[in-house]
């Protein structure tokens, strides 16, 4: 590190800054002016003796219209990135030499861009940005996109800062020299976990090639333990709002995760990338709004899960009754306008949609044109041609009462009758696998009125969802626009998928998905991801992680003959952690009882409330960067943690590959240290 070079950059760095600070300040004061001016109208207008209730509400609609066009919330999350600007405004600098006219340009970049007459910090999303990403040390002829068509440049300087609370700490120079991997695993040792973290200063070309995929294809992504998937995929959700504005928006878009406990804590990063106003949800969350918008006439216990291990096959065969449904109405339909009404409607019969809709399209267009035909006759009664309205009113009239009958038919017959031969008990509570299934027929056959679609999705651990449940999330879902990550080698569900094949089979556009695989992990230490392979070597060789080499102390490892000699160990090793919680602490159960038993010992440490969190999958869960985390096994898939105490683990119990699968996820929740306490019975 050159000290002229760190003077130079620490008085660019303050250069900035003061530009920051200025722009804040303007920001601020604008938004105060805007909302005193508010303010004072309302108090000025509400004095007014006598108002005409009109002209309040024509008062009121302007003063709507000049917020509209002030946009407090745009404003309000400007605000939001000056805030994190006057930190740290950005991460790193790329200098391209034009080789054309010999002009270079120098770009900083930051996680949020600011531009007065020029770029002063360029957003980490931008195309230019990316070569920052693409490109480990100067060279020459890098290429980038603009909206001009690609760019050939040499890149003369790679440079990444450490700025600290607005400071210059360091920088480096990115040369061949340079091992990136060092870099990471520096950033990620000042990370405490039991937050998810943001990756924007260390993306890798890897993951970028994810973040940057065509929204409008489906993306697969099989990614190890620890590499990185769900800030991935959150990463990309960011960088499509900013690249895609007019095409898909925070508001109708969704992250789904499997539980409640996954869904809360993948929240806590999108307000870290500026995005506030995304919806995440797990599919119960959806079939129950579904079910209440819709008003469908079941009643659905949620707890009771039923049999969700619905194989492709079983979707092919319900998939068969359904087109047998398709193919008898397409008759029907046709058979009404073979019978001397074929010159009121053209229509084509689309199997793309609900059969219900094909039936209300033909009614919609028949009423238009019913409409049409008793207005002229109304207003040309004496007319040549009067006689011939006439008789068209009276058979559009007995048209549309087939119509009306054959919908009414498919409601109450063909529907009811499908629902029948799936053995779905609609007079009682169904499953939510049963709900599944009542669903998907339903939107095949009926549709839904008032339950929208999603412009994209992201499914997070998409391994432990059933075909079943992608068959049902797809109608909710624009145009197959899903990103889905997940590790084959955590799927130990029953009803989990075996190959990311299974949802090329029941999601239509998933055939031409872009499929990427993520085998490095930079989570844990190399012991511990030596020592979790060691677990699943035996059963597959298949999506193992590699360590990026971060040191760290050996995993231990104790048998106990008794669940007190256990529990007293586990009191003393948490009651030390306790005394200074600097990190995250996971404490992860195998069984219930111990489970109840490590809330007992914790709780009696009197920690304060705030540090001490109880993981529950129906409820949403307020997430610390350091603090003590207890979970049962099933609840901590996805989650990471500076510490990990495993409870009633017995490593050498494991005879399958689902027990070993099992074992690798509680033992990669690990990021440095990693305490796995089980019972034996050998002397």
């Amino acid at each position: 590190m050159d000290q002229q070079n760190l003077i130079k950059e620490k008085q660019h760095l303050n250069t900035v800054l003061s530009k920051v600070t200025e722009a804040k300040s303007s920001l601020t004061a604008s938004i105060e002016q805007a909302g005193g001016e508010n303010l004072q109208v309302l108090k000025e207008f509400r004095e007014m003796p006598e108002t005409d209730p009109h002209d309040v509400l024509l008062f009121m609609e302007r003063l709507h219209e000049a917020n509209l066009a002030f946009n407090f919330k745009d404003k309000f999350k400007q605000l939001e990135e000056f805030e994190y600007m006057a930190k740290e405004p950005y991460f790193a600098r790329i200098d391209l030499l034009n080789n054309e006219d010999q002009t270079s340009r120098r770009v900083y970049i930051g996680k949020f861009g600011y531009t007065e007459d020029e770029p002063v910090i360029t957003d980490w999303r931008t195309k230019i940005a990316s070569v920052y990403y693409r490109y480990r040390y100067p060279q020459k002829n890098v290429v980038y996109d603009t909206p001009e068509g690609s760019q050939v440049r040499d890149l003369t300087l790679k440079r990444t800062f450490e700025i600290d609370k607005g400071e210059l700490i360091k920088y480096y120079n990115n040369d061949i020299q340079l091992d990136e991997n060092e870099l990471i695993a520096e950033k990620i040792e000042q990370r405490t976990g039991g937050v998810l973290e943001d990756i924007v200063e260390t993306i890798q070309e890897g993951q970028l090639d994810i973040i940057e995929s065509d929204p409008r294809q489906v993306c697969i992504v099989q990614g190890s333990v620890g590499s990185g998937k769900s800030t991935v995929a959150i990463h990309k959700l960011s960088h499509i709002f900013f690249n895609y504005p007019n095409v898909i928006t925070p508001q109708r878009s969704i992250l789904v995760a499997k539980s409640q406990v996954l869904v809360s804590y993948l929240s806590t990063l999108f307000p870290k990338l500026g995005i506030f106003d995304i919806n995440y949800k797990t599919i119960k969350d959806l079939v129950y709004n579904l079910i209440f918008r819709e008003k469908l006439p079941i009643k659905v216990d949620f707890d009771a899960i039923g049999d969700l291990a619905f194989s492709v096959e079983a979707i092919d065969n319900v998939t068969k009754k359904i087109e047998a449904i398709h193919e008898q109405y397409e008759v029907k339909l046709d058979k009404i306008f073979e019978d001397g009404f074929e010159g009121f409607a053209s229509y084509v019969y689309s199997r793309e949609q609900p059969v219900y809709e094909n039936i209300l399209e033909v009614v919609t267009d028949l009423n238009e044109e019913l409409t049409f035909q008793k207005e002229y006759l109304k207003e040309n009664p004496n007319s040549l041609d009067a006689w011939l309205y006439s008789s068209n009113v009276k058979d559009l009239r007995s048209i549309l009462k087939k119509l009306r009958q054959l919908g009414k038919d498919l409601e109450e017959e063909a529907f009811v009758k499908l629902v029948e031969e799936l053995s779905l008990p609609v007079k009682y509570e169904l499953t939510y696998a049963q709900a599944l299934l009542y669903v998907f027929v339903y939107s095949e056959i009926i549709g839904f009125r008032n339950v929208g679609q999603y412009d994209y999705c992201v499914v997070d651990e998409g391994q432990d969802f059933s075909v079943l449940e992608y068959v049902v999330l797809d109608k909710f879902v624009r145009n197959g626009r899903f990103c889905i990550l997940g590790d084959l080698n955590q799927s130990y569900l029953d009803e989990g998928l075996s190959s990311w094949e299974d949802i090329i089979s029941v999601i239509k556009e998933a055939r031409h998905a872009n499929t990427f695989e993520l085998t490095t992990n930079y989570r844990s230490t190399k012991p511990i991801i030596e020592f979790a392979n060691k677990i699943l070597s035996p059963y597959t060789q298949d999506y193992l992680p590699k360590s990026i080499n971060r040191k760290g102390s050996e995993p231990v490892v104790k048998a106990f003959f008794s669940q007190e000699d256990l529990l007293s160990e586990f009191r003393s090793s948490i009651t030390e952690d306790a005394r200074e919680l600097s990190k995250s602490i996971g404490v992860i159960a195998f069984n219930p009882d111990m489970f109840n038993k490590a809330k007992t010992i914790i709780e009696e440490l009197s920690l304060p409330d705030d540090k001490f969190v109880v993981l529950d999958a129906k409820k949403s869960i307020h997430y610390i960067p350091k603090g003590v985390y207890l979970s049962q096994f099933q609840d901590c898939k996805g989650l990471e943690f500076a510490k990990v105490y495993v409870l009633d683990l017995n490593l050498e119990e494991i005879h399958s590959f689902k027990d070993a699968k099992k074992a690798f996820v509680a033992v990669t929740r690990a990021m440095n240290e990693l305490s796995i306490y089980g019972l034996t019975e050998k002397a």
